[in-house]
């Protein structure tokens, strides 16, 4: 037994000689010929100097056996050994209603985690990219109606709509939209697009005289509602065709005389 308490305590011997002596006093301490014989009821300290036995305060550790009594076994501190006793276990306890809100809300949290989870790769917002031309026998000139009986960009959207390659969601393309389109590879060398209609406002004032030139209505005849001369309003188109340099390039169209609101064109469209 003593050996034991010989083993245990030099193991914590750095702790158990914290005391207030200098380091090269612990060493002469530690390499000492003979080590004191501590009785059961003792531990080895470094004390003085030297090396010493000192008492357990208090009682002696005891772990009981609290299984045997249905107990729990509960640890107190005391002032140098704790204590272990066997405690009664508690009274509390769920209700069956108190057992079906747990799981029933722990199903609604799984639920949550489930749908968060399909909605992440959605939440970054996608580009809008070309997705056909409408066409018609007669195709439309700058007031756009639709068959939802609006007249404008909604009547437009409702007329992408019904391009097969296109289908719900689709809307008339902006000049970024098409830009984007080559960008993302939507748009190739390939890719077949007559001048069509797109959507633009660049607020740049090629006629002073036209009606309202700060509301952006100058390039895109009216956001779609007009269909003559007299405002000086014009519109603007797209064409997917080869450059002087060659390889294919999006051309734009715009401005007095060169884009009628009057003239008819297919309508880019994109979703």
């Amino acid at each position: 037994m003593r050996k034991l308490h010989f083993a245990y305590l030099l193991a914590f011997a750095p702790v158990l000689m914290g005391a207030d002596e200098p380091t090269a006093d612990f060493t002469s301490a530690l390499i000492a010929n003979s080590l004191p014989i501590c009785a059961d009821n003792q531990y080895l300290t470094y004390a003085n100097g030297g090396l010493a036995c000192r008492e357990v305060v208090g009682a002696m550790l005891s772990v009981p056996d609290c299984n045997k009594t249905g107990q729990l076994l509960t640890y107190t501190k005391g002032s140098e050994v704790g204590v272990y006793t066997c405690t009664d276990k508690g009274t509390e306890s769920l209700s069956a209603a108190d057992i079906t809100l747990i799981n029933s809300t722990y199903t609604k949290l799984e639920s949550f985690k489930t749908t968060i989870n399909s909605l992440m790769p959605g939440m970054k917002g996608t580009a809008a990219q070309y997705c056909g031309q409408y066409t018609a026998a007669q195709n439309p000139n700058g007031a756009i109606s639709g068959n939802n009986g609006v007249t404008g960009i909604a009547g437009a959207a409702n007329l992408c709509s019904q391009v097969p390659t296109c289908g719900a969601g689709a809307r008339m393309c902006t000049v970024y939209d098409m830009y984007n389109s080559v960008a993302l590879g939507k748009i190739t060398a390939a890719t077949v697009v007559t001048q069509s209609w797109v959507h633009m406002s660049s607020w740049q004032h090629n006629r002073t005289a036209g009606a309202t030139p700060n509301n952006g209505l100058n390039d895109n005849c009216g956001s779609w509602t007009y269909p003559t001369g007299d405002l000086q309003w014009y519109g603007t188109t797209v064409e997917w065709k080869a450059a002087q340099t060659g390889p294919k390039a999006l051309h734009f169209a715009s401005g007095p005389g060169v884009v009628g609101c009057a003239q008819r064109f297919p309508i880019a469209c994109c979703k």
